[in-house]
C-alpha cells in the first residue's frame, strides 16, 4: 500500500475553526502522532499532507488544512491554499466541538464543499465543559484523558442536543459523527462513517486497460530509454500498464523503439495492440502495420484519469495557432527537468517544426494552475499520471467553462503526426459516445 502513486489514492481533507480538534482527530483516527497538536490557535498553518492507509478506505492522503478563522497577517493567503484544497479533495471531514457554537465560517465552509459535490463526514468533538479542563491538558500532550462513565453519557448528550439545535448541519453534510477526540473509544465507529462514504470523481473499479485487453492477448509496449527517461526504472504509467495486462492475465512484452520490427516479426500472431510513450510515436507508427491497434500511454492515462472526448476536441485549436497565441503547458509533477524535456523542450520544438512560431508560452508544475485559463488560446497538458482524477477533472472543467481548447501530450503529439486518428481507434466508440 506504501507504494500506492499518490494520484490513485482516496484524497481527504480535514476542515475546521483553529482549535476545533483536526490535528487531534487525525492522530486518534490513524492511530499516529500524524499532526501537531498545541493548545495554541494555528499551530497548523499550511495545508500538511501525508500518505498513508486507513482501513476501510485503504491508501489515502491526508490533507490537515488551516483554521478556517485564522485571522494572523497571513491568513487570507492560507486561506486560499485551504481552497485549493477544497477543489482536490475526494472526501471531506469538518470537525466542531460541542461547547463552540457554529459560526457564519463554519457554515461558509460546509457550504463550500457541498458545493463542490464533496462528501462530507461532519465529525463533533464531545467536549464537556466541567470536563475541559482535562480535554484542554490533553493538547499538551500528556496522558490520554479516560472519562467515567457519567462523563461519557453528558457528552453523548450533549452532542445529540447540539445537532438537534443547528438542523442547517443535517443539511449539509452527508453522514454526522461524534466522539471524545482525546480517547480512541469511538475510532473504529467514525472510520466505518469515513469509509461508508462514496469518493467523490475516484476511480473506483475503473481501469487503465479496461474493455481493451482480455486473458491471452499479447500487448506489446514501447519504451525508449533516452536522457529522459528515470535512471534505473520505468516511468509510473508503464509500471501501471504492465501490472494491469498481468492482472488481466495477458503476455506483455517490452522493448524499445529500434526493437519493435523483430519483436512483432518473432510472433505467431500479431499482438492485440501496441502501446508506446507519445514521444516515439511517428517512429512507432511507420514501424507498426495498420492492421494492429497503436495508442500511448499519456492517452491511455487521459482515457483514465480525465475526459477523452474533451482533449480531443481540443485540437481543433491547434490549426487556429499563430504568431503571439498563448499557450498554456502544465505538467502535474515537479520532475527535474532534463535538457530534452517533453514539455518545456520537445514539444515547443515539434510546434515549432509544424510551423507553429513565435508563440508565447508559458508553464506550471505540480499542483499549480491557473484559475483564470481564459486568457489562453491552447492548454496542453501532460499525462497526469501523478494527479488525482478529481484534479484533472477540475483542470478539464476550468478550461471548458471558460472556453479555452485543452489537449494532453499524447493527443497533441498524434495529431502533430497525423496519426491522431489511429492513435484513438480503440476509443472511438467512447469518444463519440
Amino acid at each position: 500500500m506504501e507504494q500506492t502513486p499518490k494520484g490513485n489514492r482516496v484524497h481527504i481533507g480535514f476542515f475546521g475553526r483553529c482549535n476545533a480538534g483536526k490535528s487531534t482527530l487525525i492522530n486518534m483516527l490513524t492511530d499516529q502522532p500524524v499532526s501537531l497538536v498545541s493548545e495554541v490557535a494555528g499551530t497548523t498553518t499550511d495545508p500538511v499532507s501525508k500518505s498513508m492507509e486507513i482501513l476501510p478506505l485503504g491508501p489515502v492522503v491526508i490533507t490537515d488544512t488551516a483554521g478556517i478563522d485564522d485571522t494572523t497577517e497571513l491568513g487570507t493567503l492560507r486561506m486560499e491554499k485551504t481552497e485549493e484544497v477544497v477543489k482536490k479533495i475526494n472526501l471531506a471531514v469538518y470537525v466542531l466541538r460541542t461547547d463552540e457554537e457554529p459560526t457564519a465560517d463554519d457554515m461558509h465552509w460546509l457550504g463550500l464543499l457541498k458545493q463542490n459535490n464533496v462528501p462530507i463526514a461532519l465529525f463533533i468533538n464531545e467536549i464537556n465543559v466541567e470536563n475541559k479542563e482535562k480535554v484542554e491538558s490533553n493538547t499538551a500532550n500528556k496522558d490520554k484523558v479516560e472519562l467515567n462513565t457519567d462523563d461519557k453519557e453528558k457528552l453523548e448528550s450533549n452532542t445529540s442536543a447540539y445537532i438537534k439545535s443547528h438542523k442547517g448541519l443535517s443539511d449539509l453534510a452527508t453522514v454526522i459523527g461524534s466522539a471524545d477526540f482525546t480517547s480512541n473509544t469511538k475510532r473504529i465507529e467514525l472510520l466505518d462513517l469515513l469509509g461508508g462514504l462514496t469518493p467523490l470523481d475516484v476511480e473506483g473499479d475503473q481501469t487503465l486497460l479496461q474493455g481493451l485487453v482480455e486473458e491471452g492477448d499479447t500487448i506489446i509496449l514501447v519504451c525508449p530509454i533516452d536522457s529522459a527517461a528515470p535512471k534505473g526504472r520505468l516511468i509510473l504509467p508503464q509500471v501501471q500498464t504492465i501490472r494491469e495486462i498481468l492482472d488481466y492475465k495477458g503476455l506483455v512484452l517490452v522493448c524499445q523503439t529500434e526493437e519493435l520490427p523483430a519483436m512483432i516479426n518473432s510472433l505467431k500472431y500479431p499482438p492485440k495492440m501496441v502501446i508506446c510513450d507519445s514521444q516515439a510515436f511517428d517512429q512507432v507508427d511507420e514501424l507498426t502495420p495498420d492492421t494492429i491497434p497503436l495508442t500511448s500511454f499519456s492517452i491511455l492515462m487521459a482515457r483514465f484519469k480525465g475526459k477523452l472526448q474533451d482533449l480531443v476536441a481540443g485540437v481543433e485549436a491547434i490549426k487556429n495557432l499563430k504568431a503571439g497565441s498563448k499557450v498554456l503547458i502544465s505538467e502535474g509533477c515537479t520532475h527535474r527537468r532534463q535538457c530534452d524535456d517533453i514539455g518545456t523542450v520537445k514539444i515547443p520544438n515539434l510546434l515549432k517544426k509544424q510551423g507553429h512560431t513565435d508563440l508565447q508560452l508559458e508553464f506550471t508544475s505540480g499542483g499549480a494552475f491557473p484559475k483564470d485559463v481564459s486568457q489562453y488560446d491552447l492548454i496542453i497538458h501532460c499525462g497526469a499520471c501523478m494527479l488525482t482524477r478529481r484534479e484533472v477533472l477540475r483542470r478539464i472543467e476550468c478550461a471548458v467553462v471558460q472556453g479555452t481548447p485543452i489537449v494532453n501530450y499524447g493527443v497533441l503529439i498524434a495529431a502533430l503526426h497525423g496519426i491522431l486518428e489511429r492513435a484513438i481507434s480503440p476509443f472511438i466508440d467512447e469518444i463519440k459516445g
